[in-house]
């Protein structure tokens, strides 16, 4: 039986009622409050904010200010630059799991997604020091080694614990030949590694052929319930 795909029109949404804003800071950005009400009943998580999409490919990060279970009403906050009039939009929600982009790389057709082979490249390596102790694999780990790649190209570091004899006096950064070997995928955090095929976007953002196949190829955003 072939799987249903799920659209926007899937998602849980909110129906805007009014609109309040505040004139815009020193640097652009708006303070924003919304009332209206959602369509079912949103599964609350410690983290406050989420995500609410326009079908034109907008989105706004919002806080809950409060909410009501029996009659779905909600006031929502938020803070960013470029806020249009809301009141009377149709949003949709989407879980703090997850990033706006993630639904815009599925459903926009000119995303600018290459089929491309990953091949190593070198990484930059620098150590610091964090203000709390984490214990890893049973080991209390204070000092941690950064790495990113070398040709400062993407959005994502790495963190790991530095080794026993590492200190922040060596925070000096080092470059790693090749240190930067595999990449992950956006949707389902999968390796790609090195001689592996993949879909790189115009951000150097990837994605497996898996991820690729079974949600991009027909615009499906069912990888929200994956979880």
């Amino acid at each position: 039986m072939e799987r249903k795909r799920k659209t926007l029109a899937d998602f849980p949404f909110f129906t805007v009622a009014s609109m309040r804003k505040q004139p815009p800071d020193v640097k652009g950005h708006t303070d924003f409050e919304i009332e209206g009400a959602f369509d079912r009943i949103i599964k609350r998580s410690e983290i406050t904010w989420f995500w609410l999409l326009s079908k034109e490919g907008d989105s706004f990060c919002v806080q809950w200010k409060s909410e009501d279970d029996k009659t779905l009403a909600a006031v929502l906050t938020g803070c960013q630059a470029n806020v249009p009039d809301l009141a009377g939009a149709t949003l949709y929600y989407l879980s703090p799991c997850w990033q706006a982009f993630h639904v815009g790389m599925v459903l926009a057709p000119q995303w600018g997604w290459q089929r491309v082979r990953f091949e190593a490249i070198d990484a930059q390596a620098e150590n610091y020091e964090s203000q709390e102790v984490s214990i890893v694999n049973g080991r209390e780990v204070k000092t941690w080694t950064k790495l990113e790649r070398a040709d400062k190209k993407g959005h994502a570091s790495r963190h790991y614990p530095a080794s026993d004899e590492a200190s922040v006096s060596e925070s000096a950064a080092i470059i790693v030949p090749g240190g930067w070997d595999h990449e992950h995928c956006e949707l389902c955090r999968t390796h790609i590694n090195p001689g592996y095929f993949g879909y790189r976007d115009l951000d150097d953002r990837w994605m497996c052929e898996a991820c690729y196949k079974k949600y991009v190829e027909p615009r499906d955003l069912s990888f929200v319930d994956e979880l």
